[in-house]
């Protein structure tokens, strides 16, 4: 067999080869682990191995360290409103709106935070709810948002001073 007919279809299992870093290298033609991603990969030769549902990553791409995934991953927390309160971001609140609220946006928002507001009771209609913008903008404009449609559901992303807050 000639080595241009040799194809792995699946895995390549390496009998006798350990590796606890997390990082295998092709060396002079044979392989073999190592506890540090070598520079031609990227790596700074970082000397930390991931644990159990980690990653090594880097923000920057030089600088690798350990990661847990889910932090890497955005995700919403779920809460429940019953009175006016300041938003956090990455939050979904469910608003009951039995009476008018008022929900204000954080204060000091970074590219690509974002909050979720339903309309938990279905009567926004009667009892609005303002979003307050906390002193950045909302679509561009220095004013609150005002949810006033039954069952509604908006998404606020902040996208940077000038339109500030995106929602539709």
């Amino acid at each position: 067999m000639s080595d241009k007919n040799f194809k792995v279809k699946n895995k390549l299992v390496i009998a006798g080869l350990t590796n606890s870093s997390g990082v295998l290298l092709s060396s002079g033609h044979e392989v073999d682990s190592h506890t540090t991603v070598p520079t031609q990969y990227g790596g700074t030769g970082t000397t930390q191995s991931p644990n159990a549902g980690q990653v090594l990553y880097s923000s920057a791409g030089t600088t690798y360290a350990p990661t847990d995934l889910s932090s890497l991953v955005s995700s919403t927390t779920p809460q429940s409103v019953s009175s006016n309160i300041t938003m956090q971001k990455n939050y979904a609140y469910f608003v009951d709106t039995s009476a008018t609220r008022t929900l204000t946006l954080p204060a000091n928002p970074s590219l690509g935070d974002t909050i979720l507001i339903y309309d938990a009771s279905g009567t926004a209609a009667t009892n609005n709810i303002t979003v307050s913008r906390n002193s950045s903008n909302i679509n561009g404009v220095a004013d609150d948002a005002i949810i006033d449609v039954n069952q509604a559901s908006s998404a606020f992303v902040y996208t940077g001073a000038a339109v500030g807050w995106r929602f539709d």
